[in-house]
């Protein structure tokens, strides 16, 4: 809708990053109750610590990659090899975190809000042309594939509940939804 609108580039890209922002720490937050469901408690003041820790730690490390990767792609100066480093740089950015115990979204996302800010004074012109088709492909394929991957799941899903097990996964549902629907009216407001 923004973009229909011609809303000022700068302004799209800071939208678009609050809303990956929401996300990865939802991500977060989510792996928090995950554990406090499956150990029975969690502490809050741990909780809180380890949140912030990730935090700064994720948007730190994903700076330092965004930088690191834009100063590298401008000194290739090769078309290619920055296409590489560019289909890369989001995997840099997420797989370290994660396997420390984060998320890695927040540093993916920073990365990708820093290369999206930096990356026209570093990035050739042609490099960034190119990009729009690249990128326009990965995603086409990623999209195909989480399609393919959701409609082997669902055979499964329609096959094995009877229904009692309906009803119970669509209240669940039903509920998930109006809470997820209040609790994003209750921040916004």
């Amino acid at each position: 809708i923004a973009r229909r609108l011609c809303v000022p580039q700068n302004i799209l890209t800071i939208l678009e990053g609050e809303g990956l922002v929401n996300d990865a720490t939802a991500l977060i937050l989510f792996s928090f109750a995950v554990a406090a469901v499956t150990t029975g408690g969690v502490s809050i003041i741990g909780a809180v610590e380890t949140f912030a820790v990730i935090v700064v730690a994720e948007i730190l490390w994903g700076f330092v990659v965004g930088w690191a990767l834009l100063r590298l792609r401008s000194w290739s100066k090769n078309t290619e090899v920055e296409m590489i480093l560019a289909l890369l740089t989001p995997f840099e950015a997420f797989w370290p975190p994660h396997f420390l115990g984060g998320s890695g979204v927040l540093a993916a996302v920073t990365t990708g809000l820093y290369v999206s800010w930096n990356g026209p004074r570093l990035i050739s012109p042609a490099t960034r042309l190119q990009g729009f088709f690249v990128w326009g492909l990965a995603v086409y394929v990623i999209e195909g594939i989480v399609f393919f991957l959701t409609g082997l799941q669902t055979r499964l899903v329609v096959e094995s509940p009877d229904a009692d097990e309906w009803s119970r996964r669509l209240t669940a549902a039903a509920l998930t939804i109006v809470a997820v629907i209040a609790v994003r009216f209750v921040w916004v407001f």
